[in-house]
């Protein structure tokens, strides 16, 4: 039995949402905030309250006592839970046996029935008065289903049912208290209780009942309410009688609100719905929360344990090399050099469980590790202990390196082809490592949302060659493309500046490695995915010598997919001429040695500029010179019928070297031509025509320095203010968030 799919309704930041399609590695990631963990909360009451209710289909007081529990906490509202339970064939005859078995009239109508492996079982949170959980349906099928229904309840019956649920119980503990009182207490026991309300020292009572020395007020005044203690004992047994018969009279009456059933209306629950519900209590759930137990009194005695006992050498062997394998530690447990300090330390509820012990890590404490491996240690021991059929795990990545992130991303896929995992996460480390079939996008603007992820799909879609991790794609709601990373960074720093923020505008940068990779990251087939996922793309470019022809076909190439912006400055480094920011880097990159005004180095950047009006010739030059001639191979593979290859390529290896050869005599025109166009702008835009990190090497050198384009351009941006910004990029940042 193991869940094919979740559906939440009501329940804190989720209005009504669902994970569909579940399988045995089920990985729910998201940013901060998102909803994550209340998916996993949701699951986790669901198969609590299976845990707590032992069969019941309503119960009293269940696990939902906050408004915050609520969605908006509007507690005027039900919180829905519907999971949908796949059912191996056994179990799936049994349940069929056990209908049959109760109900034979339904014989026929089972046995030409195609049943469905899945049950949806639907359990509802009333709010208080009173605050009832009950099972409102069960069906075959998955959510949704009606012809296989075989059980639906009304809340009116589930409150009725809850009620005397509760009656029950109190009745059973009460009748199992007077039973104690009967058999073990004496006169001395009597008069403690009468005269100084506390329970004997003596009496095993408060171990039978799980209580502590409080006396329970119903005993305290059947006690001052008699004047001796056969008295007591006779008012003692007068009550037992009269609860048992009150138990019996409430298990047996019929509902006053009949429920449905799958052979019609039933004024009692079929036994197979209680034997079905305790079938789902019995799955063994655990769950490893955010805020964890620290690892080492408890696990250190389950190893000693392991250590000590006949048989059981290869279950503690097995442990430490899948320790060993993913972690590269040996754990082994030891008895406690001080074994009443060690008692101690271990909760109350375990300090019985076998000797106290203490748990090295490579011939350390555990204690004396990194936090790292305690946590990695924390969900592999916890794994390995308790096999559970279903684990929930709230962000493993806690504390871990990212190599062990993936190690332990393998080992979670690993194991969970015999135990279903949900894990939250907001690494991408854990989508990235690859091989995986369910994943999860939680998202929230109002409420929790969820966007199955179909990794095939985009798989497919992404060229592995193009270096784009699948984490980009699935946890932004933009992509910008840029250059280079010191282009991302730059405008990172630029945008702290405005006080706008990347993240919260879920924006990703994507490297290409500069504009001649255009095409390779713009294909239709990745940008078409994105734009179908929502993702909005935009690619950065540099100016650098494109004209408006240019720029008309790069836009071209992805209108309708995406967007281009092409600075009007050449690179992005000339955004980072501001004579104050580079005075104060200079500074900082000389160790105090040099001290230059603003308006010095302003005039340092006039100066450097005039002295490469050369170099902006030749880069303008070079755009058209250093064009490729190719042989055109698509000409010589479709040549006309009877050419000779031979012919055809010699052809076409001419026709290249012509082109070449009229390109090697433009070069004087093209020489002028690029003066002239330059020259025309030269007065207004010299500093926006020279690529910037020429510039900025040329003034740097000027005070015996050289400029590093990676770390001191990211330095003048960090020194930068917002008014030092040029409107042009505060609006291209402005749009990139918008």
């Amino acid at each position: 039995m193991h869940i094919d799919s979740v559906r939440v309704a009501g329940f804190r930041s989720i209005k009504g949402t669902s994970l569909d399609s579940c399988g045995n590695l089920n990985v729910l990631i998201g940013k901060n905030n998102s909803g994550k963990s209340n998916l996993l909360a949701a699951i986790k009451k669901f198969f609590a309250h299976f845990a707590a209710a032992d069969g019941k289909v309503a119960t009293l007081s269940p696990d939902m006592r906050e408004p915050s529990d609520w969605y908006l906490k509007n507690t005027s509202s039900s919180i829905e839970i519907s999971v949908t339970l796949a059912l191996g064939e056994l179990e799936i005859e049994d349940l069929r046996d056990s209908i049959v078995s109760e109900t034979p009239q339904v014989r026929n109508a089972l046995a030409g029935a195609e049943l469905s492996h899945l049950v949806t079982v639907d359990l509802k949170f009333l709010p208080a008065s009173p605050m009832v959980a009950y099972v409102s349906k069960i069906a075959f099928g998955a959510h949704g289903a009606e012809d296989g229904e075989i059980l639906s309840v009304s809340r009116d019956s589930a409150i009725e049912m809850a009620q005397t649920s509760a009656s029950l119980d109190a009745y059973s503990e009460e009748f199992a208290l007077l039973d104690s009182v009967l058999s073990e207490f004496d006169e001395d026991d009597w008069k403690r209780v009468r005269e100084r309300g506390y329970m004997p020292p003596s009496a095993r009572i408060t171990r039978t009942l799980g209580g502590g020395p409080q006396v329970p007020e119903s005993l305290l005044k059947y006690a001052r309410a008699s004047s001796s203690f056969s008295e007591f004992q006779a008012i003692c047994r007068n009550r037992s009688q009269q609860l048992a018969e009150r138990r019996e009279k409430a298990s047996t009456s019929p509902f006053e609100h009949p429920i449905s059933t799958f052979s019609g209306s039933a004024t009692s629950v079929p036994g197979y719905i209680t034997s079905f519900l305790k079938k789902i209590s019995g799955l063994n759930v655990h769950v490893l929360a955010e805020q964890r137990a620290p690892i080492g009194q408890v696990e250190a005695s389950r190893i000693l344990k392991l250590k000590t006992s006949r048989g059981q050498g290869a279950v503690l062997r097995g442990i430490q090399s899948v320790v060993s394998g993913l972690l590269g530690v040996q754990i082994d447990a030891f008895s406690a050099d001080d074994p009443q300090m060690a008692r101690r330390a271990l909760p109350s509820s375990r300090r019985n469980d076998g000797m106290p012990a203490e748990l090295d890590v490579d011939d350390f404490l555990v204690q004396l590790n990194g936090s790292g491996i305690r946590e990695a240690l924390r969900l592999i021991l916890d794994r390995e202990f308790e096999r559970p059929d279903i684990l929930l795990v709230e962000e493993p990545e806690v504390h871990l390196h990212p190599a062990l992130e993936i190690s332990l991303m393998q080992y979670l896929k690993e194991v969970s082809s015999d135990c279903q995992i949900f894990l939250t996460t907001h690494s991408t480390n854990f989508l990235d490592v690859g091989s995986l079939e369910n994943v999860y996008l939680i998202r929230k603007t109002q409420e929790t949302c969820v966007q199955s992820v179909d990794v095939d799909e985009a798989e497919a879609a992404i060229p592995e060659e193009l270096g784009l991790r699948l984490s980009s794609l699935f946890m932004f709601d933009r992509l910008a493309f840029v250059e280079g990373p010191s282009d991302e960074h730059i405008l990172r720093l630029f945008a702290s500046a405005m006080g706008v923020s990347f993240g919260q505008a879920a924006l990703g940068f994507v490297t290409t490695g500069g504009a001649r990779n255009f095409t390779h990251y713009a294909t239709a087939s990745t940008l078409s995915f994105l734009r179908k996922r929502n993702v909005r793309t935009v690619f950065v470019l540099d100016r650098d010598e494109r004209d408006g022809g240019d720029i008309d076909a790069l836009k071209s190439r992805v209108e309708g997919m995406s967007e281009v912006k092409v600075l009007r400055r050449r690179e992005m480094e000339n955004y980072l001429l501001c004579p104050a920011a580079i005075s104060r880097c200079l500074k900082v990159k000389s160790k105090g040695a040099v001290d230059v005004s603003p308006l010095d180095v302003a005039s340092s950047i006039n100066e450097v500029c005039e002295q490469l009006f050369e170099l902006a010739v030749e880069r303008n030059v070079l755009k058209h010179a250093c064009r490729p001639v190719i042989p055109r191979r698509e000409l010589i593979l479709k040549r006309a019928d009877g050419e000779l290859f031979e012919n055809s390529i010699k052809s076409e290896l001419d026709d290249s070297i012509r082109r070449l050869s009229e390109l090697s005599e433009s070069i004087p025109r093209l020489m002028e031509e690029a003066r002239s166009s330059i020259q025309a702008e030269w007065g207004l835009r010299k500093s926006e025509l020279i690529p910037g990190d020429e510039i900025l090497d040329g003034v740097f050198i000027r005070h015996g320095l050289r400029f590093n384009k990676k770390r001191d351009g990211v330095e003048i941006a960090s020194l930068m203010q917002e008014e030092d910004i040029p409107e042009e990029l505060r609006s291209l940042i402005r749009d990139l968030v918008q």
